[in-house]
């Protein structure tokens, strides 16, 4: 009898785990809590019958990655940004396109530089350390020196915080010691829908796929022929030889007394790495004013739905190619501001919702060049992860100020518990260059099928695979 293995999850990671498990003949169970695959990977066609990603829309780490080789074999499109950009101060005034381009090289020159120090000088970089204090430090040197003038300075370091954008949460919290973990690189411009279809072709075909049911208890237990129970929320119990979890930190969490006997270092592990809160809201326009030549505005410093001024960043759908052109904002939230936006608008419906919306954007959207009120919003689509309790409420992983051992931290889930036939698979588990990315799900979900495999092939001294 085939060896029976339970996932619990079925997004990129659960799926990657199952297909690999599927193709060397194991009998695999997928315990999913949505109606649906993806996990946090999903469309809407809110804002128009070509559907937009409401979960991930980046695809990170574009050297040896399995996503990468997906999309071209999907064909689905990838775009890098080389767009100018533009640029608004803390004022409410349009920074100068050239001048803006510069600020912008500026920023990510100073990244490489924070990435190169936290990767060579990790062990003596102090545990209060940010990627923003880095910032402060490297600007304050270019202006002593003379090679950076005050209103320089501003603009960088209010750029720095669009990194914000990048982790889901304020780049004050940013750990330096472990920026190097992070990692970023391009768009897709129409979404994953092909990529997802791609991933989940086998596990949909051949395992046995619970929907609408979350697990409860994971065991292992003495007695039995299967070595390891999940109790799950339809009251079933079920026995497997092995259980892979695959659900967000977040939801790990707060959930970590779901898994019994859960080891000391792998609970300290899942409390110390962060869950950020990263939040997208979309807002088409009837035409992308804002590709104008004109440079006057009329900005509605309403800071009355905004008192705490957030910085927020926003790209273009109209600067892709013209058959995936759309005159649509997508503005990244993050951390408090996430927060705010989400629970402001979780009993909102309808026009009700979209007002608050508005109210809320308008200071950011009416700054930007050619703007006047004939072009107002004609729909809005905001998401809502920080309310999904599937999710984790929450996006992805990521490493903020006073981590003491990162690294040792992502090892110690990614290792698991293999001695009662549990292993967790994820972004949160993935290899160093790949956490908190699709990618790195989806590699995580193919090594932990990989030594389920191999611990099988030494516990029976045989390979159990499908003929070639």
């Amino acid at each position: 009898m085939a060896p029976h293995v339970c996932i619990i999850g079925a997004g990129v990671s659960g799926l990657r785990c199952a297909t690999v498990l599927l193709e060397h003949s194991y009998d695999v169970t997928i315990i999913e809590g949505r109606s649906r695959v993806g996990g946090r990977i999903a469309q809407s066609d809110q804002m128009g019958p070509l559907e937009v990603d409401i979960g991930a829309n980046w695809v990170h780490s574009t050297g040896h990655n399995p996503i990468i080789e997906l999309a071209k074999e999907t064909g689905t499109p990838l775009h890098l940004w080389k767009e100018n950009t533009l640029l608004v101060d803390s004022k409410g005034n349009l920074v100068p396109t050239t001048e803006a381009n510069c600020i912008l090289k500026q920023v990510w020159e100073i990244l490489d530089q924070a990435s190169e120090y936290s990767t060579s000088s990790g062990d003596r970089i102090d545990l209060s350390a940010s990627l923003y204090s880095f910032f402060e430090s490297w600007c304050d040197r270019a202006v002593q020196c003379g090679d950076m003038h005050d209103r320089e300075r501003e603009l960088v370091l209010g750029m720095s915080q669009m990194w914000g954008a990048y982790v889901g949460d304020r780049v004050e919290r940013q750990s330096l010691k472990f920026f190097y973990l992070e990692d970023y690189d391009c768009f897709i411009p129409t979404n994953y829908q092909k990529i997802i279809s791609r991933i989940s072709a086998v596990p949909v075909a051949q395992a046995h796929i619970q929907y609408n049911n979350t697990m409860v208890t994971v065991a292992a237990h003495n007695g039995g022929r299967r070595p390891v129970s999940v109790v799950t929320s339809n009251g079933d119990k079920q026995d497997f030889d092995d259980v892979v979890v695959t659900t967000p930190l977040g939801w790990l969490k707060q959930h970590k007394d779901s898994i019994h006997q859960l080891h000391p270092r792998i609970e300290a592990a899942i409390d110390s790495i962060s869950f950020g809160r990263l939040e997208k809201v979309l807002i088409e326009f009837p035409t992308a004013f804002w590709e104008s030549h004109r440079t006057d505005t009329q900005c509605d410093r309403n800071d009355a739905t905004n008192p705490q001024k957030w910085r927020l960043e926003c790209v273009s759908f109209h600067a892709f190619e013209t058959a995936y052109r759309r005159n649509i904002l997508l503005f990244y939230t993050y951390g408090d501001c996430s927060t705010h936006i989400t629970s402001s608008i979780r009993e909102l419906q309808g026009s009700t919702r979209d007002e608050w919306l508005r109210d809320f954007f308008e200071p950011y959207y009416s700054a930007l060049p050619g703007y006047t009120r004939d072009y107002a919003p004609t729909r809005f689509l905001a998401t809502e992860w920080c309310n999904d309790d599937l999710a984790g409420n929450g996006c992805y992983s990521n490493f903020q100020v006073g981590m003491t051992d990162a690294a040792r931290d992502v090892e110690a889930i990614r290792y698991g518990m293999p001695e009662q036939h549990i292993y967790f698979a994820g972004e949160h588990t993935a290899p160093f260059d790949g956490l908190g990315t699709v990618a790195g799900a989806y590699t995580s979900g193919e090594k932990v099928a990989r030594r389920i495999i191999e611990s099988q092939q030494t516990a029976n001294g045989s390979i159990n695979s499908k003929p070639a």
